[in-house]
C-alpha cells in the first residue's frame, strides 16, 4: 500500500481476519502510518481505524456469508495479499460489477479456482505468481537465517 500511495494511487480498503474498512476519502500516508503502528506495535484490530477516522466504514467478516465485503467496493484494482482462497465466485462477480480491471495476487493462491473461471477472466487481468515471487524469495532467506541462528536488525534488513 505504501508503494501505491507513493505512485499516486488512492487505496480505499484494508482488512484483517475480523473484518475490513472502506475509506472512500482514501488511505493516505498518515493513515497508513496509523495502521502500521496499530498492527505492528499495538497488535490492534482494523476496526480501530474506523474508530479514529470517521470517513471509514467497518464491516465485520461473517463466516456464514457467501461473499467477503472487502471485495464489494468500487475500485480499479484489487490486491489480495495475505490469505489463501479469499476470493470466491461471488467475490469475483462483485469485483467485476464494481469496475475492477486488475487483480494483483500478493498471497499464495488467494483466488479460489471457481472464481478464476468466472466472468472475470474476460473482464479482469490477473497478476499471479510473479506478483508474489518476492515473498517466496524472502521466505527462503528467512528460513536460512533461522537455520543459521542469524538475526538482522531492521536497519540492516533495509540497507543490505
Amino acid at each position: 500500500m505504501e508503494k501505491l500511495i507513493q505512485l499516486g494511487a488512492k487505496p480505499v480498503t484494508l482488512s484483517d481476519s475480523n473484518g475490513c474498512i472502506y475509506d472512500e476519502s482514501g488511505i493516505t500516508a498518515e493513515k497508513l502510518a496509523f495502521v502500521m503502528n496499530l498492527k505492528n506495535v499495538r497488535r490492534g484490530r482494523i476496526k480501530e481505524y474506523a474508530d479514529k477516522y470517521p470517513s471509514a466504514v467497518y464491516a465485520p467478516i461473517d463466516p456464514a456469508a457467501d461473499y467477503n465485503p472487502l471485495w464489494n467496493h468500487k475500485a480499479d484494482c484489487a490486491f489480495p495479499s495475505a490469505t489463501q482462497n479469499e476470493i470466491n465466485g461471488k467475490d469475483a462477480q462483485n469485483l467485476v460489477k464494481n469496475g475492477v480491471t486488475l487483480v494483483c495476487e500478493g498471497a499464495n493462491m488467494p483466488t479460489m479456482p471457481r472464481a478464476s473461471t468466472s466472468s472475470w477472466s474476460t473482464s479482469c487481468s490477473t497478476a499471479r505468481q510473479g506478483a508474489n515471487a518476492g515473498g517466496v524469495s524472502v521466505s527462503g532467506l528467512e528460513m536460512t537465517q533461522n537455520s543459521m541462528r542469524l538475526a538482522w536488525t531492521a536497519k540492516r534488513s533495509t540497507t543490505g
